[in-house]
């Protein structure tokens, strides 16, 4: 009886996280506001499925055919993508319970899942130029790295497998989900090391062979599988040039209001830290210690390997940095954590159980945010702009944007939006909070100028200036904007 009603429990707990784990990864999906990665990826799945296989060869394919198939699917837009990364999600996080619950049991592997389903993780620039609801989890956009990171955790619990089992196969399959991982993006190409290092964690160094050849044909043929479509020498040729270009020169990046030419050496724990919030940060960091301390093993040592690697080429190695880089690397932060929780509750100490079982519930704080915010998402700035224009009686067919990126503007206003004031005459006149493009002189002197002209309003993080009478003209063409009374 009392084993009976221990596997209802569990099975009422899984169910909860199961649930709540859909939630997170599929509520209001389609609604957030399209941003520029995303856009990019989508375009180019779109491309891919119909014969055009030239657009964003500076990343792999792989996730974007998966990203075109789903539009083939749900039609041409982001909603089918967003389904293929949020499934992806999901899948990391079972893979995560399914691999631990064999090696740590059912609920240290359930809050590995759990902490991976329903935590926040941010794009700390999203966050501060977006609101909180595109950035409370930037997998629940059609990125790249919903795609990597499933098929990184495959692998490495496909390699733990072979090493417990024994069964060539399972390095056969680890050759292949690491392939579809970096066929994704290559920043996952590092974890070659981890699983190299199994061998020698389980000391059965002759293994090495064996994985070098049964992992490494694996890996081969299904590499190049994915890259044929899109022209394999040449398209691997490209990619490698521009990013060693782009990690040779960086690029400048904002980070809590200051503007760095390049990405300094800590720039990914900033983004971090923005992302999921001191708190949760804190929380995850001293079960990561717990891990490492206390009776570590070979699984830990294994998730500490792979985790090192990472940090190893997103620090010293990778030239550039985004806010959501770190994310790859968070699948082994969190299981590390779920392992240290679980050491710690099962502690002779009952002051140490006690700290183990507060650490767990501490993560619902974090976790009642992530809900709240994925429950109110909604469409924000940029996408709310055309109704805002139009609900005013403005025609939206001319809008000039300054301090902003045209890469965001041009997914709404493709064909009628220009940063060029020569291009007049405007409807309106949209300011961003992009500090890493300055304002023209002209925009900022009209601005000024005709300040009690123009009706100026919010939309979300954009100011939007229309003329109260006429329109905003550039009657010389040479930039010099006014207002032309009609």
């Amino acid at each position: 009886m009392h084993h009976h009603r221990i596997h209802v429990v569990r099975i009422a707990a899984l169910v909860a996280v199961g649930a709540a784990a859909v939630f997170v990864a599929f509520w209001r999906l389609g609604r957030a506001t399209v941003v520029n990665d995303e856009f990019v990826y989508v375009r180019a799945g779109w491309a891919y499925v119909h014969g055009d296989v030239s657009l964003n060869l500076e990343h792999p394919p792989f996730a974007k055919y998966l990203y075109g198939v789903a539009q083939l699917v749900a039609g041409q837009g982001v909603l089918g993508p967003r389904v293929v990364a949020a499934v992806a999600v999901l899948g990391t996080g079972a893979v995560l319970f399914v691999w631990l619950r064999r090696e740590t049991g059912f609920w240290t592997a359930l809050v590995a899942a759990g902490g991976w389903w329903l935590t926040p993780r941010g794009s700390g620039s999203a966050w501060a130029t977006t609101g909180s609801n595109i950035g409370a989890r930037i997998d629940r956009f059609a990125m790249l790295e919903p795609i990597m990171v499933f098929f990184a955790v495959a692998a490495l619990a496909a390699g733990w497998t072979w090493m417990r089992t024994g069964h060539r196969r399972w390095i056969a399959l680890a050759g292949a989900m690491l392939a579809l991982s970096v066929t994704s993006k290559v920043s996952t190409s590092v974890l070659v090391l981890a699983i190299a290092a199994l061998p020698l964690l389980f000391r059965r160094p002759r293994d090495l062979i064996v994985g070098a050849v049964f992992g490494g044909i694996a890996f081969v043929v299904v590499f190049v599988v994915v890259y044929l479509p899109v022209g394999l020498f040449t398209a691997i040729g490209y990619m490698l040039r521009f990013q060693g270009r782009q990690n040779q020169h960086g690029h400048p990046i904002t980070i809590g209001g200051t503007i760095w030419p390049e990405a300094p050496w800590w720039a990914n724990f900033a983004f971090l830290a923005q992302g999921t919030g001191w708190f949760l940060l804190t929380v995850l960091l001293i079960g990561v210690l717990a891990a490492l301390v206390l009776r570590p093993s070979r699984l830990v040592a294994f998730l500490a390997i792979a985790l090192g690697v990472f940090l190893v080429f997103y620090i010293l190695v990778a030239n550039v940095s985004l806010p959501y880089y770190y994310d790859a690397w968070m699948p082994f932060v969190i299981a590390l954590a779920a392992i240290g929780y679980g050491r710690l509750a099962a502690s002779r100490s009952p002051v140490v159980r006690v700290v183990g079982v507060t650490l767990v519930v501490a993560l619902l704080v974090p976790v009642a945010v992530l809900g709240k915010a994925v429950a109110t998402t909604r469409p924000s700035g940029i996408a709310l702009l055309d109704e805002a224009l139009t609900v005013r009686g403005e025609d939206t067919d001319n809008v000039l944007f300054a301090r902003f990126s045209a890469n965001t503007w041009r997914i709404y206003f493709p064909e009628r939006g220009t940063m060029k004031p020569q291009n007049g005459p405007f409807s309106a006149i949209v300011v961003g909070e992009d500090d890493r493009r300055t304002m023209p002189r002209q925009v900022r002197t009209f601005l000024s100028e005709s300040s009690g002209q123009l009706e100026h309003f919010r939309v979300d993080y954009l100011d939007v200036y229309i003329a109260k009478q006429g329109t905003i003209e550039d009657n010389n063409r040479d930039g010099t904007l006014l207002i032309e009374r009609g």
